[in-house]
């Protein structure tokens, strides 16, 4: 097992690479040894690996939209290979699919065939959710389309477990769905904003792992079950300090168990 973090969290200590530097330094003195990390405009491949392993840090993956796959193999499985990784990690589904069951299975079929070009390549494929593929249909939820017209083999997911809170689940049991279909799990916490807002709408927030409304040990506890390898902290929005909120989200994981080599 190991944690990492999605860097989109620190987004805006990383607009330079003087200031990407001092970041990843930052990470590294936390603990963290793995990032998920999308290339900056402002450097390359091999620049940001460079960068990377001169904290001693690893990217866990390579984002690629889901749309330029087909298109861009070569020069994804060149950034692999640069980055020393075999996993793509990609977008979310465009609006327009989710507006029925059939949108969904058309997306499921755009996955697989990037999937399959990828598996093709030696190289994992993920894709990441939000709370939209809930939506239920006749046919079922959007992620149970996506789930059953996609081949395990080709097509991973990368859940969300703040994400499927706000879809109305128990994401310590909604994860047991990905068995086999999950190594990296995105550890964000969900949070009711005190005070504020009525049902049906009550205003939410991201917090760090081990605060806020989820059952945090039944969500390790279901990871281990289906097989999650990394544990990925993210926080689309932090309230207090960035650095101290990824530092409590680390020290919260190795206490509910969460090795990280």
């Amino acid at each position: 097992m190991g944690i990492s973090i999605q860097m989109y969290t620190l987004r805006d200590f990383m607009k330079t690479t003087s200031a990407l530097d001092t970041t990843l330094a930052r990470v590294a003195a936390i603990g963290y040894k793995t990032v998920q990390i999308s290339i900056p405009p402002f450097l390359g491949a091999q620049e940001l690996q460079t960068l990377l392993a001169a904290h001693g840090l690893r990217a866990d993956s390579v984002m690629a939209p889901t749309a330029t796959i087909p298109d861009q193999l070569d020069p994804i499985c060149r950034t692999a290979a640069i980055l020393g990784t075999d996993t793509v990690r990609t977008d979310g589904i465009g609006h327009a699919y989710t507006r029925s069951a059939d949108g969904f299975r058309r997306y499921a079929a755009i996955l697989q065939e990037a999937g399959q070009r990828l598996r093709g390549r030696g190289l994992n494929f993920m894709y990441h959710n939000h709370a939209i593929e809930y939506t239920n249909f006749t046919e079922g939820t959007g992620m149970s389309i996506l789930l059953g017209e996609t081949d395990p083999d080709c097509v991973w997911f990368q859940p969300d477990v703040h994400h499927i809170a706000a879809a109305g689940l128990e994401p310590s049991q909604a994860l047991l769905a990905f068995k086999g279909r999950c190594a990296y799990v995105h550890m964000q916490g969900y949070a009711i904003i005190p005070g504020e807002g009525f049902d049906p709408q009550v205003p939410r927030r991201t917090v760090p792992v081990g605060t806020g409304n989820l059952n945090w040990p039944g969500i390790v506890a279901a990871c281990r079950q289906i097989g999650v390898r990394l544990y990925v902290v993210e926080q689309d929005y932090c309230i207090g300090d960035p650095f101290d909120e990824i530092t409590q989200s680390y020290q919260a994981l190795l206490q509910l168990g969460v090795a990280d080599h």
